[in-house]
């Protein structure tokens, strides 16, 4: 099967074969080819394509999203390693409503064969036994494979085209926050505590999985970070991601241990497209996966939103917990869901620290040598409570 990995490979005569199955005998006579999400697709491409067909037909779509491997090695490396291509493919393919996320059309979708399917497992078992240093050297020499890897994956997605996307730079509104907040709320109940589709889905990881690997990762940029931002922040706060560095084992368990439901993972702004008649669509499905919910409703508020809208967070959790005791969930209180938001709020700035090399953001400056990443760091940071005594999974 010919799966496109660059723009000039969506020809026509490729649509008309792919779409073949839900569009009938039309046929693709043009193809306008348009790079959109300059600055927020860090591991893939994405690539608007409007479609000119033979004919005037109501169900054919004008234009089509197509997402496809980065061409940075760096990113494309990450992504290869946390499977993301494969795990996006197979929640749209497989998955689908039953995440109860209002999602788009999937068109169409290829992927190659993974070349090992035992390697996952066993990298795995080696981040559980070595030791932190000897797991940096393991995560250079396997990013350095999956860098070479030639496979390859394709997603043809419906556009939404009348939709508004906030620009995750420039921070959302609280009534924003707040729609998808309740939007995000109503899909945590409808997977609530879902074994059956955890045990069916492989590529649904725990939230809890390679605690050593984020220590390792922290142990590893630690020290440059605070080389580059020290001046920035208060000493405290190294200190206290210090304290979290101890703690993350029994952090990272109570946030994956029950009550779960399955997460969306990276549920932020650059991800909800909001339509004229108030619905939402919600896009990227690299990182699902399953924990306590406040970890999807923490990386949303401290990412979307700057630290001076603390006073709306009170807000903001109410409107989610009553869309989730709406939602039927009974056996997650407020006060659970509060303790859980300051234990993955401080679990989020170990996690920038810790990552902030895997991935190139060259190609995502924003302001000056500012990135989008760099952005998205001092939100977090600035949404952590220094003077929270130590955050442990009690």
């Amino acid at each position: 099967e010919h799966i496109p990995q660059v723009a000039d490979e969506l020809t026509a005569g490729w649509f008309t074969e792919v779409l073949a199955h839900t569009c009938g005998p039309a046929r693709v006579c043009r193809v306008e080819r348009v790079v959109i999400g300059d600055g927020v697709g860090f591991v893939g491409e994405i690539i608007r394509c409007r479609l000119t067909w033979d004919r005037h037909d109501a169900g054919l779509p004008q234009s089509v999203i197509v997402k496809i491997p980065s061409p940075h090695k760096k990113n494309r490396a990450l992504a290869e390693g946390l499977m993301a291509y494969e795990r996006e493919i197979r929640v749209y393919r497989d998955i689908g409503s039953d995440l109860g996320l209002p999602m788009p059309r999937l068109y169409h979708s290829a992927m190659d064969p993974t070349p090992a399917p035992w390697l996952e497992r066993f990298i795995m078992w080696l981040f559980e036994v070595l030791p932190l240093a000897a797991i940096n050297w393991l995560v250079d020499r396997f990013l350095g494979l999956t860098e070479r890897s030639t496979r390859r994956y394709i997603l043809v997605l419906e556009d939404i085209a009348d939709a508004r996307p906030p620009v995750q730079a420039q921070g959302g509104s609280v009534d924003d926050a707040l729609a998808a907040l309740v939007v995000l709320a109503r899909a945590h109940a409808h997977a609530w505590m879902n074994q059956s589709l955890v045990e069916a889905n492989p590529i649904v990881w725990s939230i809890g999985r390679g605690p050593k690997v984020i220590q390792a990762g922290y142990v590893r940029n630690r020290d440059d970070f605070r080389k580059r931002w020290g001046s920035r922040f208060s000493p405290r706060l190294f200190d206290r991601v210090d304290e979290i560095q101890d703690d993350i084992p029994e952090l990272i368990a109570h946030l994956a241990g029950p009550p779960w439901t399955v997460l969306h993972g990276d549920f932020r702004l650059d991800n909800i497209l909001f339509r004229p008649d108030g619905s939402l669509v919600v896009l990227d499905y690299q990182g699902v996966g399953y924990g306590r919910p406040a970890w999807d409703v923490a990386y949303f508020i401290t990412t979307a939103l700057d630290a001076e809208h603390r006073s709306e967070e009170p807000r903001l959790l109410t409107a989610y917990h009553r869309a989730l005791v709406a939602g039927g969930v009974v056996d997650y209180s407020f006060d659970q869901l509060s303790g859980d938001i300051e234990r993955s709020k401080a679990l989020l700035v170990h996690r920038v620290i810790g990552g902030s090399t895997l991935i190139d953001t060259d190609t995502h400056e924003i302001d000056g040598d500012e990135t989008l990443i760099d952005l998205i760091m001092v939100r977090t940071i600035g949404w952590m409570n220094l003077d929270q005594p130590g955050i442990d999974g009690g």
